[in-house]
């Protein structure tokens, strides 16, 4: 992400703008990259999209809207954040224990919950494209994907990590002769310092992370397979990206594995391939 520079500006010197190597700790000596990072307004945080909500009203009268009470919400928490399919979740409610005039709920089935959910303030929004296979495939090949633009703002906006990004390239020394470098951070390593030696002064340095894995979505959508590409921004310490609770990781897209009708089946590995 490299915001509008004037055509004016001069390009940018070999020879940047850089610190004498201060010490931020016993052993630690740092040297940062001077003149790269400038503040750009127009943005948006967190807690201003979520004031600017439709429902705003009444989040301000019922925190724990669109619930009616503390108990709902956290009932409604566990059933959105647990592993259960629609069917069971239906099932759950229907127990004579839950639907029982004791226990008044907002919603009564799977649908109405996610309904519900739905009204709070989103993140990226899904989007999805048909992808024609070059050979016949059992079922259609549906790619359901993030804008990546649109994740990276989500991160950039998180509240949480408002602390722990960090835009300007350094150099870790364990003594002012320069001697031993340290390499902690992405920020911290060459590649970061020579990409921002090539951008325009006042240019902000952004290292997005990728990452996949093959996993069964049946949950979802029945036995089905798929390979998720999470996307990160490398800015973030490297501590909060080892916490997973933290969800410094967003789904970006969902590459679907195609079931081929070829009749021989060792065929169908080369086929993905």
């Amino acid at each position: 992400m490299v915001p509008p520079v004037d055509d004016d500006v001069p390009p940018p010197s070999n020879s940047p703008c850089r610190s004498e190597p201060e010490q931020i700790s016993p052993g630690r000596f740092i040297e940062t990259y001077g003149g790269c990072t400038e503040t750009f307004p127009g943005g948006e945080t967190f807690m201003a999209q979520f004031r600017n909500d439709q429902y705003v009203e009444q989040q301000r009268e019922n925190i724990y809207f669109p619930w009616a009470l503390r108990q709902e919400w956290g009932f409604a928490s566990w059933l959105l954040r647990s592993h259960l399919s629609m069917v069971a979740i239906d099932t759950l409610l229907s127990l004579e224990i839950i639907s029982s005039d004791k226990i008044l709920l907002s919603f009564c089935s799977a649908k109405e919950l996610r309904t519900c959910a739905e009204t709070l303030p989103s993140g990226p929004c899904w989007l999805c494209e048909t992808i024609p296979p070059e050979y016949p495939t059992k079922q259609p090949l549906w790619l359901f994907y993030h804008d990546p633009i649109e994740c990276l703002q989500a991160l950039l906006s998180h509240p949480l990590f408002d602390s722990h990004i960090s835009f300007v390239p350094r150099k870790v020394w364990t003594c002012t002769a320069k001697i031993c470098r340290i390499y902690n951070e992405w920020l911290s390593g060459d590649r970061a310092w020579s990409l921002q030696e090539v951008l325009p002064p006042g240019t902000t340095l952004l290292g997005v992370v990728l990452s996949s894995d093959k996993t069964n979505i049946s949950i979802m959508s029945g036995n089905r397979m798929a390979h998720p590409v999470l996307i990160s921004l490398a800015n973030i310490d490297a501590h909060i990206h080892s916490k997973t609770s933290l969800h410094a990781y967003l789904l970006l897209t969902l590459l679907p594995i195609a079931k081929f009708t070829h009749k021989t089946t060792c065929i169908h590995s080369l086929l993905q391939d």
